[in-house]
C-alpha cells in the first residue's frame, strides 16, 4: 500500500553514505560560476539519496532519500503488481542493510498510499464516469510518466485515479488485464503526525490496515455517474454534466447527489460498488502477513549484481 516517501535522515553518518559502493553521488555545476549546487545526489533502484551541503541551520549537513518503495521492490521498473506489508519490510531490512537506514531514522515529509485493482469494467469509461471529489472537479492531467489521470488537490494532500495498464503498456510491458490505481499522497504531515506517525517506523507499527478506510473514502467520496444508471432518467443530461454540478448550491447538490446514489443502488451491476469492495479487498489482501509469490515482482538481492 504505501508506494513513494520523502523523508529525512536523521542519525545517519554521511561520508558513510556517500561512500557506499552502490551510490554515485554527482553534484551540479554552474557553468558560468563554477558554484556547486546545494546538494548531491544519487540514485538506486528508483530512489534518489541527496546530500546537502552544510547550512547554518544544519552545519553538518543533512541527507534526504525520497521515491516509490514499490518500484524499488520491483529493481526500480515499475509498481503495477502488489506490494504488501511483508514486501514493505523486506525493502526497509534492505535498506538497512544496504545504506544503514533504519526506519526509525526516515523522517517522514510526505507519504503516499494506493492499491491496483482489476476494474469489472474498462478503467478510462470509469475514468470519464468520475465527475467531482465531493464538491470538487476532478482535474484531467497528463505526464509523461504517469499518461493521464484525474485528481483533485489541496493545501495537504492530493487524490489520483488513473489506468495503470496504459501507463505501464507505453513503456513497453505486456499486461493482460485492466489495472486501475487510486491513490492519496499526503504533502504536508499535519494530518499523519496526529496519527503519531513521524517516522517510517511509526508507520509500519501504526498499521497499514488502518489506511484502508483513507482509500475507501477517497472512493467512496467520488461523484460517480454511471451512464447506464442514469440513461433513460428525468435527469440523464443533467447528472452527466459536470458543469450542471458545479453550479448547483450545497443543500440541492446534497439532494441530487443522493438521488443519484439511488439510482446507481438500483443498477443490478453497480460499478461504483463493485470498485469500493475490490479496494477493500485488496487492502485485506495486502495486509495478510503471509508471503506471496508474484512473478512479476523482482526479489531483492543481498548483493550488489
Amino acid at each position: 500500500m504505501i508506494d513513494y516517501i520523502k523523508s529525512n535522515l536523521i542519525n545517519i553518518d554521511l561520508d558513510t553514505l556517500r561512500d557506499n559502493e552502490l551510490l554515485d553521488f554527482c553534484n551540479k555545476i554552474n557553468l558560468k560560476t563554477g558554484e556547486l549546487g546545494i546538494y548531491s545526489n544519487a540514485f538506486f533502484r528508483g530512489l534518489e539519496f541527496k546530500i546537502y551541503e552544510p547550512t547554518k541551520v544544519y552545519p553538518n549537513g543533512r541527507a534526504t532519500v525520497e521515491g516509490s518503495l514499490h518500484k524499488y521492490w520491483n529493481n526500480g521498473q515499475h509498481n503495477f503488481n502488489d506490494f504488501g506489508i511483508i514486501q514493505i519490510i523486506e525493502v526497509t531490512n534492505d535498506l538497512q542493510e544496504k545504506f544503514s537506514i533504519s526506519r526509525e531514522n526516515c523522517v517522514l515529509k510526505q507519504l503516499e498510499i494506493g492499491v491496483n485493482i482489476n476494474p469489472p469494467i474498462n478503467t478510462e469509461t470509469i475514468l470519464k464516469q468520475c465527475l467531482m471529489h465531493k464538491t470538487n472537479v476532478l482535474k484531467w492531467t497528463f505526464t509523461k510518466d504517469e499518461g493521464n489521470y484525474i485528481q483533485f488537490k489541496n493545501q495537504r494532500h492530493f487524490i489520483k485515479i488513473y489506468d495503470k495498464k496504459i501507463h505501464y503498456t507505453n513503456k513497453g510491458y505486456h499486461i493482460d488485464n485492466e489495472i486501475m490505481r487510486i491513490e492519496k499522497k499526503w504533502t504536508k504531515m499535519i494530518e499523519l503526525n496526529k496519527r503519531g506517525i513521524y517516522t517510517l517506523n511509526d508507520l509500519i507499527n501504526y498499521g497499514l490496515i488502518q489506511f484502508k478506510n483513507d482509500l475507501l473514502k477517497v472512493w467512496q467520496n467520488v461523484l460517480y455517474c454511471d451512464l447506464e444508471s442514469v440513461k433513460g432518467t428525468p435527469n440523464e443530461f443533467k447528472y452527466t454534466n459536470v458543469n450542471w454540478w458545479g453550479n448547483l448550491k450545497y443543500n440541492n447538490f446534497k439532494y441530487h447527489r443522493k438521488q443519484l446514489n439511488k439510482l446507481l443502488n438500483k443498477h443490478p451491476n453497480n460499478t461504483k460498488k463493485q470498485i469500493y469492495d475490490l479496494i477493500d479487498g485488496k487492502c485485506d489482501f495486502l495486509n495478510i502477513n503471509t508471503p506471496q509469490i508474484n512473478p512479476l515482482h523482482i526479489r531483492l538481492k543481498k548483493v550488489a549484481s
